[in-house]
């Protein structure tokens, strides 16, 4: 994946948000997701995970608690979701100029993935303009920097075999997932 070579000037916004489904972390900038964490056992590993989402954006600013109206906004839209309230989180912009033209049409094809739904690798190749590329989506999602906000959770293998998923707990949080949107 390349490597963001743009200095960010803007403040950039974290926060840490326990919820049932574990810790959460994220930092914004400029009302946009840089990096979500999800699934955390402790603040501290939240931090952890989120430094190292960020380690490949050089930030040129300070980076403050996050205090913005969006960035509230997602705290309470994040609580909520742990909670199994069904939200529509495309209503956030995502961070994408580290993404190719692939991966961004990939992004926002499992963008458009309803909550509840799901869709196959294979399926989101093929929106995405390349039906051969299951396994480059696999790719995408692995990398995925915003889960929830890009629901990568809800893609899964062919079969409906649940494939994997990099978030702590693995496949077993991502049926977790699952499941509590499917009661939304």
């Amino acid at each position: 994946m390349p490597v963001s070579t743009e200095c960010l000037t803007e403040v950039v916004e974290v926060a840490f948000v326990p919820t049932e489904l574990g810790w959460f972390g994220f930092a914004m900038s400029d009302e946009t997701v840089l990096a979500l964490t999800i699934g955390d056992t402790s603040e501290q590993a939240s931090r952890r995970r989120l430094r190292q989402k960020l380690s490949e954006i050089e930030i040129c600013s300070e980076t403050a608690m996050a205090s913005s109206q969006e960035a509230s906004r997602l705290k309470k839209d994040l609580e909520r979701f742990a909670t199994g309230d069904a939200i529509d989180f495309r209503q956030y912009k995502v961070s994408s100029e580290h993404l190719t033209e692939f991966q961004k049409k990939v992004q926002r094809s499992v963008r458009k993935i309803p909550v509840g739904e799901t869709l196959s690798y294979a399926q989101v190749a093929e929106q995405a303009g390349s039906p051969r590329a299951a396994r480059a989506v696999g790719n995408v999602m692995a990398q995925n920097r915003t889960p929830i906000v890009v629901p990568c959770h809800r893609v899964l293998a062919s079969g409906g075999q649940w494939g994997g998923f990099t978030a702590p707990g693995g496949v077993d949080f991502k049926r977790r997932l699952l499941d509590l949107e499917a009661n939304c």
